[in-house]
């Protein structure tokens, strides 16, 4: 933490393990954060960052039933949300209604089908499509009032075991989904894997995350303490970048939903990472350019942490702020420059980008 910003922290009542953005109206950043309690009610909360202040407030609660394993909100209907649960050993899904005043979370659908569900996403234009991972497949979904059918299923036929998967913001068409140390490209209107990465990382995968500005580009987190980041369009095993700053394993990274050149990375090691590659956020022009000048055709470039600062792909900071494993990391919708970070112990911290990197990116 940089040692003008203040600590700004928030403790939910009991352990956690998901956060996602909150796309509410205003100008307000907010998160939606799940509590992954194994014998207490559990809840999601709406969580308001208040920048007058440097606080954070609880600004709704919701009951929610089992443990939160994951929250995928609706990008057309901000009181729209699907959970991944668990209950009894059991991971399953459901689509969720949250009023717009405290109170229970009204179930619309369970999304009925196998007992290990990974993830769950929407597709981001058909409010009435869904996808969800499963161990050993791809299921597409129909979303009704009340209903939630299956549509269509994709086997992963492979013998490693489906983990988590992302779908891509540019073409609806495709879906990349993690499995053992590989990350799985599908067709969707085949049903059938497109390429793969195969060796992505040394150890397993936990993350993939498709890059919001630019097409093609997808950072990969893993066991092995490291991101990578990959043009889909060279599925060849060589890596655009490796980002090697985490002790242990790296359970999420995501992109800036504005600046693909932004990168957030969250650790069992109790750390928050904030990177910044310019190189990787330039247009595929300049971008070219620049890889043609600093590095030889295919190698993979290892930047160091001090170069962020000067303009170079590095990383900016290390955050401290939590004495548990990060399980999310999540940007604010309102505020490209604002970011929060959620520990297995509850702990919700708030940062931003430092200002001289976001200088870097607007001037």
């Amino acid at each position: 933490m940089a040692p003008s910003e203040k600590n700004i922290t928030y403790g939910l009542k009991f352990q956690a393990r998901a956060m996602v953005p909150f796309h509410s109206e205003g100008a307000q950043s907010r998160w939606l954060v799940g509590t992954n309690a194994l014998r207490d009610e559990n809840e999601i909360q709406v969580l308001e960052f208040q920048p007058e202040k440097d606080t954070i407030r609880m600004a709704e609660v919701h009951a929610h039933p089992q443990e939160v394993w994951q929250i995928a909100p609706c990008p057309s209907d901000p009181r729209m949300l699907m959970t991944v649960h668990n209950e009894e050993g059991l991971h399953t899904a459901s689509l969720w209604h949250m009023p717009p005043e405290n109170g229970a979370l009204e179930q619309r659908a369970e999304l009925k089908g196998g007992s290990s569900v990974r993830t769950v996403a929407w597709h981001q234009s058909q409010p009435d499509a869904a996808l969800s991972v499963e161990k050993a497949k791809l299921v597409h979904w129909r979303l009704g009032k009340g209903t939630a059918e299956v549509a269509s299923e994709c086997a992963s036929g492979g013998s490693e075991e489906l983990s988590g998967g992302s779908w891509d913001p540019h073409d609806a068409n495709r879906f990349c989904s993690t499995g053992g140390t590989s990350v799985q490209v599908w067709d969707l209107r085949s049903g059938q894997q497109s390429g793969a990465i195969t060796e992505a990382h040394g150890m397993a995968v936990r993350e993939v995350d498709f890059a919001k500005q630019q097409d093609n580009l997808i950072v990969t987190a893993g066991d092995d303490c490291k991101l990578r980041l990959w043009d889909l369009r060279k599925v060849d095993g060589t890596a655009l970048a490796e980002l090697g700053g985490h002790s242990h394993w790296v359970w999420q990274a995501r992109f800036n939903p504005q600046h693909d050149s932004l990168i957030l990375s969250a650790s069992s090691d109790a750390l928050v990472n904030l990177w910044f590659l310019p190189s990787c956020g330039a247009p595929a022009a300049s971008k070219a350019q620049a890889q043609a000048a600093t590095a030889t055709p295919g190698a993979v470039k290892r930047p160091a942490g001090p170069g962020a600062a000067a303009g170079k792909d590095g990383k900016v900071q290390s955050y401290g702020d939590h004495e548990d494993s990060v399980y999310s990391v999540a940007w604010s919708s309102a505020d490209p420059w604002t970011f929060a970070s959620l520990s297995y112990d509850g702990r919700v911290a708030v940062h931003r980008v430092p200002s001289q990197i976001k200088y870097k990116i607007l001037i």
